[in-house]
C-alpha cells in the first residue's frame, strides 16, 4: 500500500495536470454548486480561501458572497502552524505568507470556533469524509476542537475538490478532523447529517 506522502505526491501531479479549458469548466461548476446550495442562506460566518498549487478557484463564489453582504474570511497562517482568520471582501488588501499563499493584510483575527462554515481546500480525500491536506497539519490543528467535542454547535468543514482527488481509502489518525461534505465538479459528497441540512 502507497504511503500517504506518496499519494499525496501522485493528487497533487494530477491536480495540476488538468489543463487550463478543463479546470475553468471544474471551477465554474463548483462555483454554481456552491452559490446554489443552502450556504448563502444558512451561513452567515463563511471561511473560504485564496486558490494556490492547482487548487479549485472560489472566485465567483468569493464576488457573490461580497455582492450579497455576507460575512467571509480567509485564512492566515500563525507561528503555532494553525490557522486564524481575517474579514475579507473583494478588493481587500494581501501580503504572501512564507508559503507564498495570498492572506488578508487587515490583522484583525477571528477565532476558528465562531465560524459557521468552513470551505477547505484539500489533496485527497475518501467517501468515508477523510481528507488529506498538504501535511502540515493546520486544520486539524485549527480544528481540533471539533473532533474532542459533541456539540451540535460547531463549524461545518466543507472541502472543495476535483472528483480526481477523491481515493478508495485514506489512512486516518485520532486527531483527524472529519469532513462534512467534499464538493466536486461531478457531484456533493455528504457525510453528515447537519451537512445535508445546510448545503440540501
Amino acid at each position: 500500500m502507497p504511503s500517504t506522502s506518496e499519494i499525496r505526491q501522485r493528487l497533487r501531479k494530477n491536480r495540476n495536470r488538468i489543463d487550463p479549458t478543463t479546470r475553468q469548466k471544474f471551477d465554474f461548476v463548483i462555483n454554481s454548486r456552491l452559490i446554489q446550495s443552502g450556504l448563502l442562506l444558512r451561513s452567515p460566518r463563511i471561511a473560504c480561501y485564496l486558490s494556490n498549487d492547482g487548487e479549485p478557484d472560489l472566485t465567483l463564489f468569493l464576488h457573490t458572497l461580497y455582492k450579497h453582504r455576507i460575512s467571509h474570511y480567509l485564512p492566515i497562517v500563525t507561528t503555532k502552524k494553525s490557522l486564524r482568520f481575517a474579514r475579507y471582501n473583494w478588493g481587500n488588501d494581501l501580503s504572501y505568507n512564507h508559503y507564498g499563499i495570498a492572506e488578508p493584510a487587515d490583522t484583525q483575527l477571528f477565532l476558528p470556533r465562531f465560524l459557521s462554515i468552513v470551505l477547505t481546500p484539500l489533496v485527497g480525500f475518501d467517501l468515508n469524509g477523510n481528507r488529506l491536506g498538504m501535511g502540515g497539519g493546520y486544520y486539524d490543528r485549527t480544528f481540533g476542537f471539533i473532533a474532542r467535542s459533541n456539540s451540535p454547535v460547531r463549524s461545518l468543514i466543507v472541502g472543495i475538490a476535483y472528483e480526481s482527488q477523491a481515493v478508495a481509502k485514506l489512512p486516518s489518525q485520532s486527531w483527524d478532523v472529519p469532513l462534512d461534505a467534499v464538493v466536486t465538479e461531478k457531484t456533493l459528497h455528504l457525510f453528515s447529517a447537519r451537512a445535508k441540512h445546510t448545503l440540501t
